[in-house]
Parts: C-alpha cells; structure tokens; sequence
C-alpha cells in the first residue's frame, strides 16, 4: 500500500511512504469529492478504499479531512505503457533504508532501481528521492470511459450511473472486505445449478453448504471469462435438482456468467473464515 503527499497531487509525480509492509497515497479530499470518487480516480475498488481507512474517520469525511489511498497491483506499474495516465511516484529515503529493502517494496529487482535512479552500489542517501515506479491516476475533468461521466461529475448521479459502475451483483466491495482483499480465500470447482427466484432483486443470491449466511462467493465461469458476486442465504437444499452441485445461484445471474443451460462449471472462491 503507497501513501503520496498532498502538495504533490497536481504535479507529474507523487510522493509515496511506508504504511506497514506496503504504501499508500495521503490525500486530502477537495470541495465535491467523495470517497466512490476517489476510488474511481485511483483505480481502486469502493472496499479497498474503506479497508485502508479508520471507520470512524470515514464517517466524517469532507473537503480538508485526509484519507490514505492504497498502492496496489491494480494502479501501480513499474512499466508506464501502454497506460499514458500514470503518474511517476517517488520515495524519499529513510535513515536505514537500502537498496534491496526498497525494490522489495516496489516489487522490482535491484538492478531496476538501479538502472531507473542511475546508481551504482547499493548506498542510498537519506533524504533524497526516489524514483520506484508508476501509479495510475484519472486527471481531473477528465471522462471515466466507465461511467461516461467526467470526473468530478458535472452532473448529478443517477442510479443508472451507479449500476453501470457495479461489478454484477453488487456485492464485490463486501467481497474485499471478507476475504481481506483476496487474501484470505478457500477456492472451489464444480457444477453451480440455476434456480428460478421469486420477486426482483438486483443482489444475487446462492445456496452453499460450507459458508455461512451472508457470506459473499466470487463465481467464475471459465468457459465464458465472466465473473459475479453472489450472497448466501443457506445452505443447498437437499432435492434432485441440486444433485452433485457444489452451489445454486439465481436464474438471474445466469446472463451475467454467459450461460444458457439449467447448470455451469464455474470457480468460486470465499472467505476461509
């Protein structure tokens, strides 16, 4: 996780600092933004976001408070193409730092710190910047190709804007936050068998026999590339329909995995907890 300086934001680079074993950016939120926004701009989910932030704090948000944006592997690069925009991140050196110690952070080699700063050894002067790779950053005003909505909006959100920036389900911000950000997850293959839902819900829902209710599963269908989120209510019922299944999911995510048939090989993966 990667925290950058305030009084860098609106330049080229930004300044990055140690959090606990990863970086964050800290950044002060201006008049209009909110917390989805932010994560939007930073190529983050909503719950990567919440998780690097104290609860209380989020509560309270608003233009001047101060919140940590993560660094992660889906906005940080030690490559800036074919993305052009990415933003140079530096860090400055610490007393005790070195070389390895710091490429171990970034995730590169030695020789590519090396090779991107123009040093030779392994000695580092504290105080002094370093140069340790890319994040991606949406520039202001610009359109999110998601949403086509500029950022910060020029207008108000509707729900519609709000689907379209939605994992299927819905329920993938829920899934960070159980599985701590994809870390902690049991992972499952089998038939996932289609049951027709009564009444309209724009949550899909699941029967499962290992996970507890409420319980939120990433279902991936592997024939079709695509992936939803689902939420348990209980456990699988114990009929013929459900027969050598490891899950049931409403009919209605059955579009949303690409999928015709009554039932599908699909991967899910949940919270080990």
């Amino acid at each position: 996780m990667l925290i950058v300086n305030a009084s860098a934001q609106e330049r080229d680079s930004l300044i990055a600092i140690r959090k606990g074993g990863n970086w964050a950016i800290k950044y002060t939120i201006k008049p209009g933004e909110n917390m989805h926004m932010l994560a939007m701009r930073f190529y983050i989910s909503d719950g990567v976001l919440a998780y690097a932030n104290d609860p209380d704090n989020i509560k309270n948000i608003g233009p001047g408070s101060v919140i940590l944006i993560p660094v992660t592997k889906e906005n940080y690069s030690s490559s800036k193409q074919p993305f052009d925009g990415k933003r140079k991140l530096y860090y400055y050196i610490a007393p005790k730092d070195d070389i390895g110690f710091v490429s171990m952070y970034a995730g590169v080699t030695k020789d590519e710190m090396r090779l991107w700063n123009n040093l030779k050894g392994n000695t580092l002067t504290p105080g002094d910047p370093l140069f340790i790779g890319w994040v991606k950053v949406m520039a202001l005003d610009t359109l999110n190709p998601m949403t086509e909505l500029a950022y910060p909006s020029t207008r108000k959100m509707t729900k519609a804007d709000t689907m379209k920036m939605r994992t299927p389900g819905g329920l993938d911000t829920l899934y960070d936050l159980q599985t701590n950000h994809g870390l902690n997850v049991l992972t499952e293959k089998g038939t996932a068998v289609f049951f027709e839902k009564m009444g309209r819900s724009n949550i899909y829902q699941a029967f499962h026999n290992t996970t507890k209710r409420g319980t939120i599963i990433k279902v991936f269908n592997p024939g079709t590339g695509k992936t939803i989120y689902v939420k348990v209510l209980g456990p699988i019922p114990d009929t013929k329909q459900y027969a050598n299944c490891i899950i049931g999911i409403s009919e209605a995510a059955k579009e949303a995995l690409g999928v015709v048939e009554s039932k599908a090989w699909c991967e899910l993966s949940y919270s080990a907890n």
